[in-house]
């Protein structure tokens, strides 16, 4: 195989613990300056199209990423980056002003650019790869999470059944890298199966950051209290933002695409009241690992974000402690529902952990159910009643099988489309990294600790 000189980029560090609020990171993005005219190798199909192919190798990267920058040029183009077996390919998500992939198990990867046909060559720029410190793909001795967690395959699960499966991991980047958050997947007074995903603020709040979600879905192991072994085969990509409020962190996203039928989710169910649940659960991926569940047999109590006293116009339930189970970092986003399985709040932050008694605060499902402008993009009622009933604050999960029609209903998401440009990450990232090589590819050789939330 024919070679370029390599490009040493100083070797990375593992992200810091993450401060309060703020996402667990996996992966950092690291600033290059490459582009076609210097790397990777241009070759001609037998139909005379024009395909450039790159190959990227980073020293002990447990996993990689890479963006390109946004052109006219490849507007129509076929992007994708895979593993060198070609067992693992992903296409590139659009993020506005650039294209990004999603992680890729291994500190090697190949990436290939598929001109339309009769389209002469152009200058492809890759700016930032994203250097991975774990593999999203795949769980083999990857498990990170408290011993007081409690797998969602244990018998205290067995009541949870339908909402083990609205819950999914997904990973995410913005520009300083790749991380870690937990969403649900919820239920709208349509009953129309559309697939609207429930998540944190601090984890998603512009259109650029839903653009590059990537969805895990049934990241579970097998048995309980067994060794990781959760699958992470069942995965999608990309989401438009909705809508999002900082001050009760929230955001609410529009899967590009229906959940595949094999993976047998569910639409959650909600109440917006904002009556005190009796007790509470939550399902969640703690530091990034399989699904857990964890309870709490005492009423939360109504605040504000960090606080201890109790007021009536909070934003946020409390969980002063829980029973059972734990939160980490990962766990951001993730639901909590009441005893009646409804999601009444999404994980902001605290300071719980399977060591101490701390609290942990959930933004109100009711607190952003409608705001005082009535703008649909802070607020979740244009979305979970697109009908405009305005009467069911409270709805019952439901199994896609089993809805009741399939409705064409829009969504309004234009307040974060219009803007997605000025919002799409890039920008200054990771900085100094290690050794990566771009390497030309023969042209007939291809076919932490837990976060303080």
């Amino acid at each position: 195989a024919q070679r370029i000189s390599p490009l040493l980029v100083n070797a990375q560090s593992a992200p810091p613990a993450p401060a309060p609020r703020t996402p667990l990171y996996v992966a950092t993005a690291v600033e290059l300056f490459v582009d076609s005219d210097s790397s990777g190798v241009w070759d001609q199909s037998r139909s005379q199209q024009w395909i450039w192919r790159a190959r990227i190798k980073a020293t002990d990267a447990a996993s990689l990423g890479v963006t390109l920058a946004k052109s006219p040029s490849l507007a129509n183009a076929e992007i994708h980056v895979y593993s060198l077996d070609g067992l693992r390919q992903h296409q590139l998500m659009d993020l506005g002003d650039s294209f990004r992939s999603p992680l890729v198990a291994g500190n090697e990867l190949v990436l290939e650019v598929a001109l339309p046909l009769g389209s002469d060559k152009i200058r492809i720029e890759v700016p930032r790869v994203d250097y991975g410190f774990v593999d999203p793909a795949r769980s083999e001795g990857y498990q990170k999470s408290g011993p007081c967690n409690i797998d969602v395959v244990c018998p205290d699960g067995d009541p949870w059944r339908d909402e083990v499966r609205s819950v999914a991991r997904y990973t995410a980047s913005d520009g300083a890298g790749t991380y870690f958050c937990t969403g649900t997947l919820l239920a709208n007074t349509s009953q129309d199966s559309r697939p609207i995903f429930l998540t944190a603020n601090h984890c998603i709040s512009s259109e650029a950051q839903a653009n590059s979600m990537t969805f895990y879905w049934n990241y579970e192991t097998s048995t309980c209290g067994g060794s990781p072994d959760g699958q992470l085969n069942q995965f999608q990509s990309g989401a438009s933002l909705l809508a999002t409020r900082q001050e009760t962190d929230f955001a609410l996203v529009e899967l590009h695409a229906k959940p595949n039928s094999s993976f047998n989710v569910h639409y959650a169910g909600w109440d917006a009241t904002g009556t005190t649940p009796i007790e509470t659960t939550a399902i969640h991926h703690p530091a990034g690992d399989e699904k857990r569940i964890s309870f709490d047999n005492d009423p939360p109590t109504s605040t504000f974000y960090g606080s201890n006293t109790v007021s009536s116009s909070g934003t946020h339930w409390r969980i002063i402690d829980w029973d059972r189970g734990t939160t980490e970092g990962g766990s951001s986003g993730s639901a909590l529902w009441n005893e009646s399985r409804h999601v009444v709040g999404q994980l902001e932050g605290g300071g719980a952990a399977c060591e101490n008694d701390l609290s942990d605060w959930y933004g109100k499902l009711s607190a952003s159910w409608e705001e005082s402008t009535e703008s649909p993009c802070t607020s979740l009622e244009a979305h979970l009643d697109p009908m405009g009933a305005r009467v069911p604050t409270v709805l019952d999960g439901y199994d896609p099988d089993s809805a009741s029609h399939d409705s064409t209903l829009g969504l309004t998401d234009s307040c974060f489309r219009a803007t997605s440009e000025e919002e799409a990450s890039g920008g200054s990232g990771g900085g100094s990294g290690a050794l990566l090589w771009f390497a030309l590819l023969p042209l007939l050789g291809l076919a932490a600790r837990r976060r303080r939330r």
